[in-house]
């Protein structure tokens, strides 16, 4: 867990729940507007924020606490008879600051939001691309607050031109039930990962169009920049290419030319690449370029008719299983 990690996503939620319980402002107005301020930075981190470590369940504790915090103030009648501003100039300058933070919290909130909503661009529906299992979606949604792909769409920086096709891709990790990812603190073995050595498999019937394998998995959090995509598997889906990325070192037994089905095993995650930990990155587009494979047209990405936003959590159950 990274230090920003610490201080934004508990440090930061902790100390703001603590001001709203133990320091009410006094007055409706500045209670208000402090209250106001602490919810949104909580839904603000909760929608934005990738939830890995704390897992994907600790934003709803932080609901639930300031539910708490806020029944209570009603029951003490802290929001009545009490005037509109009874603060200190301290305690305003306090309020205030709440008020900025709140308002990056919104905006945060707004855009992650906007992020459910499909682009305005063609979408193509898959199978999971992985077996039976529970699944965290990293990056992934329509803005760039929870997708970072979509920078490779700014034209104006040239080393983004050859990977413009993934610019609406997710990146993946297997979690297990209860959200961890990991075995220990900042581990650097990628085998300590439960994402690192899961089934890949073909989420379409199609043509292997190209294989790339051979390429070292690296330790965490090294990123090999000469081999940005890793050892990786390109199937051609009929009307559309869906790549999957950063694989496991000779994960894959698959040559071109060869055909597969919805659920066949085409590889395994790994932590090859432009890779900060192990993950599966997937991402379909309209051609394979030969000299620059990520380069196509992107396309929109469904998985069983549903559009993955950052920490969408994706269960396959295993067959016959409900």
């Amino acid at each position: 867990m990274s230090l920003l990690v610490m201080l934004t996503q508990i440090a930061l939620p902790v100390l703001l729940l603590v001001w709203l319980a133990r320091f009410p402002a006094r007055g409706l107005l500045a209670l208000g507007v402090q209250a106001l301020s602490v919810a949104a930075v909580l839904i603000g981190l909760g929608l934005a924020a990738l939830w890995t470590m704390p897992p994907y369940w600790v934003p709803y504790i932080y609901y639930g606490v300031f539910a708490l915090i806020m029944v209570l103030h009603l029951w003490q009648g802290r929001f009545q008879g009490n005037g509109f501003w009874r603060v200190s100039v301290g305690q305003t300058l306090l309020v205030f600051l709440g008020g900025a933070l709140g308002c990056l919290g919104g905006y945060m909130a707004y855009m992650a939001y906007q992020g459910r909503s499909l682009p305005a661009v063609e979408t193509v529906d898959i199978a999971p691309p992985f077996g039976p299992g529970t699944y965290l979606v990293a990056h992934g949604g329509s803005t760039a607050m929870v997708n970072v792909h979509l920078k490779t769409l700014d034209t104006a920086i040239e080393r983004f031109r050859p990977w413009r096709g993934q610019s609406l891709a997710l990146d993946i990790f297997r979690i297990s039930p209860l959200g961890i990812h990991k075995n220990g603190w900042l581990p650097s073995d990628p085998a300590r990962y439960t994402t690192f050595g899961t089934p890949v498999v073909a989420p379409c019937d199609g043509e292997i169009a190209k294989v790339v394998d051979g390429r070292e998995d690296m330790q965490v959090p090294v990123m090999d920049r000469e081999h940005m995509a890793g050892n990786y598997v390109a199937i051609n889906c009929g009307q559309f290419y869906v790549i999957l990325a950063h694989l496991r070192k000779n994960s894959t037994a698959l040559s071109t030319g060869d055909r597969v089905a919805v659920g066949d095993v085409v590889g395994e995650m790994g932590n090859s690449g432009n890779s900060s930990e192990p993950h599966l990155h997937v991402h379909a587009q309209r051609s394979l370029p030969e000299q620059a494979a990520f380069a196509g047209q992107p396309l929109a990405l469904t998985i069983d008719d549903e559009f993955p936003v950052r920490n969408d959590r994706v269960r396959v159950n295993e067959p016959g299983a409900r």
